[in-house]
Protein backbone atom coordinates (compact mmCIF):
# COMPACT_ATOMS: atom_id res chain seq x y z
CA UNK A 1 0.00 0.00 0.00
CA UNK A 2 1.34 3.72 -0.53
CA UNK A 3 0.33 6.81 0.59
CA UNK A 4 -0.62 9.80 -1.63
CA UNK A 5 2.71 12.05 -1.21
CA UNK A 6 4.98 11.08 -2.83
CA UNK A 7 2.40 9.77 -5.64
CA UNK A 8 3.38 5.87 -7.05
CA UNK A 9 4.55 6.19 -10.59
CA UNK A 10 1.97 5.22 -13.09
CA UNK A 11 0.44 1.30 -13.21
CA UNK A 12 3.30 -0.85 -15.52
CA UNK A 13 2.32 -0.13 -19.05
CA UNK A 14 4.69 -3.14 -21.00
CA UNK A 15 1.46 -5.63 -21.13
CA UNK A 16 -1.84 -3.99 -21.95
CA UNK A 17 -4.65 -4.44 -19.51
CA UNK A 18 -8.20 -4.59 -20.96
CA UNK A 19 -10.05 -2.86 -18.49
CA UNK A 20 -9.16 -0.94 -15.22
CA UNK A 21 -11.74 -0.50 -12.01
CA UNK A 22 -11.27 2.57 -10.20
CA UNK A 23 -13.10 2.68 -7.11
CA UNK A 24 -12.38 5.17 -4.44
CA UNK A 25 -13.44 4.41 -0.46
CA UNK A 26 -14.79 7.27 2.31
CA UNK A 27 -15.38 4.68 5.67
CA UNK A 28 -16.47 1.81 3.23
CA UNK A 29 -15.55 -1.12 5.70
CA UNK A 30 -19.59 -2.69 5.21
CA UNK A 31 -19.00 -2.76 1.55
CA UNK A 32 -15.98 -2.82 0.16
CA UNK A 33 -15.66 -6.08 1.28
CA UNK A 34 -18.40 -7.42 -0.67
CA UNK A 35 -17.68 -5.00 -3.77
CA UNK A 36 -14.13 -5.96 -4.23
CA UNK A 37 -14.95 -9.47 -3.66
CA UNK A 38 -17.46 -9.59 -6.43
CA UNK A 39 -15.07 -7.51 -8.97
CA UNK A 40 -12.38 -10.35 -7.91
CA UNK A 41 -14.68 -13.32 -9.70
CA UNK A 42 -15.16 -11.11 -12.54
CA UNK A 43 -11.38 -10.45 -13.62
CA UNK A 44 -11.05 -14.23 -12.99
CA UNK A 45 -11.95 -14.30 -16.86
CA UNK A 46 -10.58 -10.97 -17.40
CA UNK A 47 -7.46 -9.08 -18.08
CA UNK A 48 -7.95 -6.28 -15.30
CA UNK A 49 -6.96 -4.56 -12.69
CA UNK A 50 -8.39 -2.79 -9.10
CA UNK A 51 -7.52 0.58 -8.33
CA UNK A 52 -8.75 1.83 -5.05
CA UNK A 53 -7.76 5.31 -3.71
CA UNK A 54 -8.96 5.40 0.25
CA UNK A 55 -9.63 9.36 1.36
CA UNK A 56 -8.70 9.15 4.35
CA UNK A 57 -11.08 6.74 6.39
CA UNK A 58 -11.28 6.32 9.75
CA UNK A 59 -13.17 3.62 9.92
CA UNK A 60 -11.64 -0.27 8.97
CA UNK A 61 -11.55 0.32 5.29
CA UNK A 62 -7.78 0.27 4.96
CA UNK A 63 -7.55 -2.50 6.99
CA UNK A 64 -9.97 -4.35 5.21
CA UNK A 65 -7.98 -3.38 2.11
CA UNK A 66 -4.55 -4.18 3.17
CA UNK A 67 -5.64 -7.83 4.12
CA UNK A 68 -7.26 -7.60 0.47
CA UNK A 69 -4.60 -6.45 -1.46
CA UNK A 70 -2.25 -8.98 -0.10
CA UNK A 71 -4.39 -11.79 -1.02
CA UNK A 72 -5.09 -10.37 -4.99
CA UNK A 73 -2.45 -9.91 -7.36
CA UNK A 74 -5.23 -7.49 -9.03
CA UNK A 75 -5.85 -4.80 -6.42
CA UNK A 76 -3.38 -2.01 -5.63
CA UNK A 77 -4.01 0.83 -3.06
CA UNK A 78 -3.24 4.27 -2.61
CA UNK A 79 -4.06 5.93 0.87
CA UNK A 80 -4.57 9.56 0.92
CA UNK A 81 -3.88 11.57 4.10
CA UNK A 82 -7.04 13.79 3.71
CA UNK A 83 -10.39 13.37 2.02
CA UNK A 84 -9.57 14.56 -1.54
CA UNK A 85 -12.68 13.93 -2.58
CA UNK A 86 -14.65 11.57 -5.43
CA UNK A 87 -13.21 13.30 -8.24
CA UNK A 88 -9.60 13.95 -7.07
CA UNK A 89 -9.57 10.32 -6.22
CA UNK A 90 -10.73 8.95 -9.30
CA UNK A 91 -8.42 11.38 -10.96
CA UNK A 92 -5.46 10.00 -8.95
CA UNK A 93 -6.24 6.47 -10.22
CA UNK A 94 -6.68 6.94 -13.43
CA UNK A 95 -2.81 8.19 -13.52
CA UNK A 96 -2.18 4.71 -12.28
CA UNK A 97 -4.09 2.75 -14.39
CA UNK A 98 -2.99 0.58 -17.76
CA UNK A 99 -6.21 -0.56 -18.85
CA UNK A 100 -7.65 0.39 -22.43
CA UNK A 101 -10.85 0.69 -20.54
CA UNK A 102 -11.91 2.47 -17.34
CA UNK A 103 -15.01 1.25 -15.20
CA UNK A 104 -15.74 4.36 -12.19
CA UNK A 105 -17.04 2.25 -9.59
CA UNK A 106 -19.00 2.85 -6.17
CA UNK A 107 -17.27 0.95 -3.21
CA UNK A 108 -21.42 -0.31 -2.22
CA UNK A 109 -21.98 -1.90 -5.83
CA UNK A 110 -22.09 -5.31 -6.07
CA UNK A 111 -21.70 -7.02 -9.74
CA UNK A 112 -23.45 -9.57 -11.07
CA UNK A 113 -21.52 -12.48 -13.26
CA UNK A 114 -20.46 -11.98 -15.98
CA UNK A 115 -21.85 -8.36 -16.38
CA UNK A 116 -18.15 -6.86 -17.31
CA UNK A 117 -17.64 -9.43 -19.95
CA UNK A 118 -20.90 -7.97 -21.37
CA UNK A 119 -20.50 -4.64 -20.99
CA UNK A 120 -17.26 -4.47 -22.66
CA UNK A 121 -18.62 -6.12 -25.55
CA UNK A 122 -21.44 -3.52 -25.87
CA UNK A 123 -18.95 -0.75 -25.55
CA UNK A 124 -17.03 -1.81 -28.35
CA UNK A 125 -19.72 -2.52 -30.88
CA UNK A 126 -19.41 0.44 -32.06
CA UNK A 127 -16.70 3.37 -32.09
CA UNK A 128 -18.58 6.41 -31.17
CA UNK A 129 -20.19 4.81 -27.86
CA UNK A 130 -18.24 6.86 -25.49
CA UNK A 131 -19.41 5.20 -22.55
CA UNK A 132 -22.21 2.41 -21.20
CA UNK A 133 -23.82 2.03 -17.76
CA UNK A 134 -25.85 -0.82 -16.17
CA UNK A 135 -29.06 -0.63 -14.14
CA UNK A 136 -28.39 0.09 -10.62
CA UNK A 137 -30.79 -2.41 -8.13
CA UNK A 138 -31.54 -1.74 -4.41
CA UNK A 139 -30.78 -4.84 -2.39
CA UNK A 140 -34.49 -5.78 -2.33
CA UNK A 141 -34.11 -5.50 -6.60
CA UNK A 142 -36.03 -2.04 -7.12
CA UNK A 143 -34.79 -0.44 -9.51
CA UNK A 144 -32.99 2.81 -8.83
CA UNK A 145 -33.92 5.68 -11.54
CA UNK A 146 -30.71 7.01 -11.83
CA UNK A 147 -30.44 8.42 -15.06
CA UNK A 148 -30.99 12.07 -15.99
CA UNK A 149 -31.14 14.82 -18.90
CA UNK A 150 -28.60 17.61 -18.55
CA UNK A 151 -30.00 20.08 -16.06
CA UNK A 152 -31.52 23.76 -17.42
CA UNK A 153 -32.60 26.70 -15.69
CA UNK A 154 -36.01 25.86 -15.86
CA UNK A 155 -35.35 22.46 -14.13
CA UNK A 156 -34.58 23.95 -11.34
CA UNK A 157 -36.96 26.31 -10.50
CA UNK A 158 -39.29 23.35 -11.43
CA UNK A 159 -37.57 21.21 -8.50
CA UNK A 160 -37.21 24.62 -6.06
CA UNK A 161 -40.93 24.95 -6.40
CA UNK A 162 -42.03 21.75 -6.02
CA UNK A 163 -43.70 20.59 -9.55
CA UNK A 164 -41.64 17.88 -10.18
CA UNK A 165 -42.46 16.18 -6.91
CA UNK A 166 -45.95 17.01 -7.74
CA UNK A 167 -45.77 15.74 -11.30
CA UNK A 168 -43.28 13.61 -11.30
CA UNK A 169 -43.81 11.51 -14.62
CA UNK A 170 -44.41 14.86 -16.81
CA UNK A 171 -41.83 15.08 -19.49
CA UNK A 172 -41.18 18.78 -19.08
CA UNK A 173 -41.56 19.33 -15.15
CA UNK A 174 -39.11 16.69 -14.07
CA UNK A 175 -37.27 16.49 -17.68
CA UNK A 176 -34.34 16.64 -15.37
CA UNK A 177 -34.58 13.58 -13.82
CA UNK A 178 -36.43 11.54 -16.30
CA UNK A 179 -39.57 10.68 -14.42
CA UNK A 180 -41.21 9.98 -17.83
CA UNK A 181 -38.58 6.67 -18.14
CA UNK A 182 -38.92 3.61 -16.29
CA UNK A 183 -35.86 2.30 -16.61
CA UNK A 184 -36.27 -0.42 -18.38
CA UNK A 185 -35.69 -0.08 -21.97
CA UNK A 186 -31.87 0.29 -23.18
CA UNK A 187 -31.61 3.87 -24.15
CA UNK A 188 -29.11 6.52 -25.29
CA UNK A 189 -29.23 9.12 -22.93
CA UNK A 190 -27.57 11.98 -21.45
CA UNK A 191 -26.04 11.63 -17.39
CA UNK A 192 -26.04 7.69 -15.81
CA UNK A 193 -24.92 7.96 -11.95
CA UNK A 194 -21.55 7.81 -11.72
CA UNK A 195 -21.40 5.02 -9.27
CA UNK A 196 -20.80 2.52 -12.34
CA UNK A 197 -20.04 3.93 -15.79
CA UNK A 198 -17.75 1.92 -18.13
CA UNK A 199 -15.83 4.43 -20.37
CA UNK A 200 -13.25 4.37 -23.54
CA UNK A 201 -9.84 4.78 -21.26
CA UNK A 202 -8.38 6.61 -24.43
CA UNK A 203 -11.39 9.21 -24.39
CA UNK A 204 -11.38 9.52 -20.47
CA UNK A 205 -7.63 10.13 -20.84
CA UNK A 206 -8.18 12.88 -23.75
CA UNK A 207 -10.69 14.86 -21.07
CA UNK A 208 -8.02 15.15 -18.54
CA UNK A 209 -10.38 12.62 -16.40
CA UNK A 210 -12.98 14.06 -13.85
CA UNK A 211 -13.30 18.20 -13.41
CA UNK A 212 -11.74 18.52 -10.07
CA UNK A 213 -13.79 21.57 -9.46
CA UNK A 214 -16.88 19.60 -8.59
CA UNK A 215 -15.59 17.24 -5.61
CA UNK A 216 -18.18 15.27 -4.81
CA UNK A 217 -21.22 16.23 -6.92
CA UNK A 218 -21.85 17.20 -10.98
CA UNK A 219 -18.76 15.68 -11.53
CA UNK A 220 -20.29 12.66 -13.51
CA UNK A 221 -22.73 15.13 -15.06
CA UNK A 222 -19.32 17.29 -15.98
CA UNK A 223 -17.89 14.62 -17.66
CA UNK A 224 -20.99 13.18 -19.32
CA UNK A 225 -21.63 16.65 -20.46
CA UNK A 226 -18.19 16.97 -22.29
CA UNK A 227 -18.11 12.92 -23.76
CA UNK A 228 -21.73 13.96 -25.66
CA UNK A 229 -19.92 17.45 -26.81
CA UNK A 230 -16.85 15.45 -28.37
CA UNK A 231 -19.89 13.49 -30.39
CA UNK A 232 -19.62 10.32 -28.26
CA UNK A 233 -22.79 8.25 -27.40
CA UNK A 234 -23.95 7.41 -23.73
CA UNK A 235 -26.11 4.21 -23.43
CA UNK A 236 -28.04 3.01 -20.58
CA UNK A 237 -28.42 -0.88 -20.39
CA UNK A 238 -30.50 -2.06 -18.42
CA UNK A 239 -30.32 -5.92 -19.16
CA UNK A 240 -27.18 -5.65 -17.16
CA UNK A 241 -27.70 -4.78 -13.64
CA UNK A 242 -25.61 -4.21 -10.69
CA UNK A 243 -26.12 -4.11 -6.81
CA UNK A 244 -26.12 -0.32 -5.05
CA UNK A 245 -26.86 0.39 -1.78
CA UNK A 246 -26.99 4.24 -2.69
CA UNK A 247 -24.93 7.06 -1.10
CA UNK A 248 -23.46 5.00 1.79
CA UNK A 249 -20.57 6.93 1.97
CA UNK A 250 -22.38 10.44 1.81
CA UNK A 251 -24.57 9.44 4.01
CA UNK A 252 -22.35 10.14 6.86
CA UNK A 253 -21.87 13.56 6.29
CA UNK A 254 -25.42 14.57 5.17
CA UNK A 255 -25.18 18.06 5.67
CA UNK A 256 -21.58 19.12 4.15
CA UNK A 257 -22.40 17.14 1.40
CA UNK A 258 -26.01 18.54 0.73
CA UNK A 259 -24.24 22.15 0.62
CA UNK A 260 -21.75 21.01 -1.97
CA UNK A 261 -24.06 19.36 -3.97
CA UNK A 262 -25.64 22.76 -3.75
CA UNK A 263 -22.43 24.66 -5.15
CA UNK A 264 -21.50 22.38 -7.43
CA UNK A 265 -24.77 22.66 -9.04
CA UNK A 266 -24.19 26.31 -9.17
CA UNK A 267 -20.93 25.60 -10.84
CA UNK A 268 -21.97 23.47 -13.13
CA UNK A 269 -24.25 26.02 -14.75
CA UNK A 270 -21.36 29.08 -14.79
CA UNK A 271 -19.37 26.56 -16.85
CA UNK A 272 -21.87 25.61 -19.30
CA UNK A 273 -23.91 28.43 -19.83
CA UNK A 274 -21.32 31.14 -20.56
CA UNK A 275 -23.12 33.57 -23.22
CA UNK A 276 -23.91 36.98 -22.28
CA UNK A 277 -28.01 36.26 -22.01
CA UNK A 278 -27.71 33.14 -20.31
CA UNK A 279 -25.38 35.01 -16.84
CA UNK A 280 -29.08 36.68 -15.68
CA UNK A 281 -30.46 32.84 -15.89
CA UNK A 282 -27.54 31.66 -14.13
CA UNK A 283 -27.50 34.74 -10.85
CA UNK A 284 -31.52 33.52 -10.81
CA UNK A 285 -30.79 29.90 -10.51
CA UNK A 286 -27.58 30.81 -7.86
CA UNK A 287 -30.08 32.75 -5.96
CA UNK A 288 -32.62 29.99 -5.79
CA UNK A 289 -29.94 26.90 -5.06
CA UNK A 290 -28.75 29.11 -2.05
CA UNK A 291 -32.31 29.39 -0.84
CA UNK A 292 -33.17 26.50 -1.28
CA UNK A 293 -30.86 25.25 1.30
CA UNK A 294 -32.09 26.63 4.11
CA UNK A 295 -35.26 24.14 4.16
CA UNK A 296 -33.24 21.38 2.69
CA UNK A 297 -31.08 21.70 5.81
CA UNK A 298 -33.85 22.27 8.15
CA UNK A 299 -35.45 18.67 7.15
CA UNK A 300 -32.18 17.16 7.88
CA UNK A 301 -32.16 18.25 11.00
CA UNK A 302 -35.57 16.97 11.86
CA UNK A 303 -34.88 13.86 10.15
CA UNK A 304 -31.61 13.35 11.29
CA UNK A 305 -30.72 9.44 10.55
CA UNK A 306 -33.53 8.80 8.45
CA UNK A 307 -32.53 6.90 4.86
CA UNK A 308 -34.26 7.86 1.51
CA UNK A 309 -33.71 6.03 -1.66
CA UNK A 310 -33.17 8.60 -4.46
CA UNK A 311 -30.58 9.67 -5.93
CA UNK A 312 -27.58 11.65 -3.91
CA UNK A 313 -28.32 15.02 -5.14
CA UNK A 314 -30.82 18.04 -5.76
Amino acid sequence: MSESQPREAPADMESPIQLSILIVTYNSASTIRACLESVFQELQSLDGQIIVVDNHSSDETVSILDQLSTQNTHLKVEINRTNRGFAIGNNQALEMAGGHHILILNPDTILQPGILKNLLIELEKDEKTGVVAPQLQFPDGRIQKTCRRFPKHMDVIYNVFGLSVLFPENRRLNGWKMGDFDHKTRQEVDQPAGAALLIRGDLLRSLGGFDENFPMFFNDVDLCKRIRDAGFAIWYLPEYAIQHLGGASVKQVKMKMTISSHVSFFRYFEKHFTRMYQQPLNFIVGVLLYLSLIPRLLVLLLFKGQRTASRETL
